[in-house]
């Protein structure tokens, strides 16, 4: 039993430090988490130790703006040092709104990161109606692609629970993993068969997108979870996933495995890539976008797109914005596609802002004009 005697927390009668000098003033039980507040009004959440989160109330849980999912775009607002560190979240925000976006996507990769989104969240971002689509990334908390499936999937799971906990309440959409098949998953060819995934690493790779969706799905059941590649002809490993199917140097692989299903495909694609409609070697002219409809039957999210870097021209860059966007929103309904989400609003390379996060590329314009001429209704 929790209780607060003379200003100190208390469990079964015996004192538990928050790791604050100063005199406790209440204690929460909220959402199955131990809350105390200490009289400055700084909340802790129970832990070994308890951890600082703020002066924010817990309960002060802000529903998701009601946005557009259509027209997003990257930034990664939790890094710890760079351009978006020193940015304040009502500095980026006011960016987001004259482009027009309405979705931000940002990665995580541990709950303080998760815990400056879920800040954003509460502040700036509260009622602006641009919502932020977090993306787990198992890679920089430890996940080991040579590992066993079971292992992968423990560490996906707590890493999850942690990064979503304090994020329930305020998103709608999580991305499970960040381009995983790059970690020496492939041993050949262009990603688009089955032999062209290594089996020694496939367990791995599968265990950990398991575990992170059923984390998300622990914390709250209503949050969306999507699942992408990175390489641009990975499709198969999607539908392998899927299907329960894993490589074994055959053309078909071995079936039986556990299925991974999800809420939302989320798929990465750049002008370097050619045409999405068209793809391929050798003239091949797959339709990865009718694969990806096909094969799973959800919304699909371009969860990133954006030029070739520094080998596209300022001019390039423009020109290219202004094709793509036109020939998403003109196919979107057609493929069921939900969220565009151009990299990056602040890059030295593929930013529509450069890296001294002032300086606009003429691609900025370009953006911004083409969202304010074609609206996407509100979802």
């Amino acid at each position: 039993m929790w209780t607060l005697l003379n200003g100190r927390v208390m469990k079964n009668g015996t004192g538990v430090s928050t790791g604050s000098s100063v005199a406790q003033a209440l204690i929460l039980y909220f959402n199955g988490i131990i809350y105390a507040q200490n009289s400055s009004g700084v909340w802790y959440q129970n832990g070994s130790p308890w951890k600082n989160i703020g002066t924010i109330d817990p309960r002060n849980v802000v529903k998701p703006s009601n946005t557009s999912l259509f027209y997003g775009i990257n930034g990664h607002m939790a890094w710890g040092s760079g351009i978006y560190n020193t940015m304040t979240a009502e500095q980026q925000l006011a960016i987001l709104k004259d482009l027009g976006v309405t979705m931000y996507r940002c990665d995580t990769a541990d709950a303080g990161m998760s815990m400056t989104l879920a800040m954003a969240l509460r502040g700036a971002f509260a009622g602006s109606g641009v919502g932020i689509m977090p993306v787990l990334n198992p890679r920089s908390a430890g996940w080991d692609p040579k590992g066993t499936e079971a292992a992968a999937y423990s560490l996906g799971y707590d890493f999850a629970v942690r990064c979503t906990q304090p994020l329930k309440g305020l998103v709608t959409h999580i991305e499970c993993g960040n381009e995983l098949d790059t970690v020496g998953l492939q041993l050949g060819g262009d990603g688009s068969q089955t032999s062209d995934w290594n089996p020694a690493e496939w367990p791995s790779f599968r265990g950990v997108i398991r575990g992170m969706i059923a984390g998300v799905k622990a914390v709250d059941p209503t949050i969306k979870c999507g699942v992408n590649v990175g390489i641009p002809m990975a499709y198969r490993a999607l539908q392998m996933l899927w299907n329960g199917i894993t490589p074994n140097g055959t053309a078909t692989g071995v079936s039986g495995a556990a299925t991974l299903q999800w809420d939302y495909t989320t798929y990465h694609w750049y002008h370097s890539s050619g045409k999405i409609e068209c793809a391929g070697r050798n003239n091949a002219c797959i339709n990865v976008l009718q694969v990806l409809k096909d094969s799973f039957n959800v919304p699909i999210w371009l969860t990133e797109w954006g030029w070739s870097g520094s080998a596209d021209s300022a001019t390039a860059q423009s020109a290219y914005v202004q094709e793509t966007m036109a020939s998403y929103y003109a196919i979107k309904d057609k493929y069921n596609i939900e969220s565009v989400m151009m990299y990056a609003v602040i890059d030295p390379s593929y930013g529509l802002i450069q890296g001294d996060g002032v300086t606009k590329n003429p691609a900025y314009a370009t953006f911004k004009n083409f969202i304010a001429a074609n609206p996407v209704k509100t979802a």
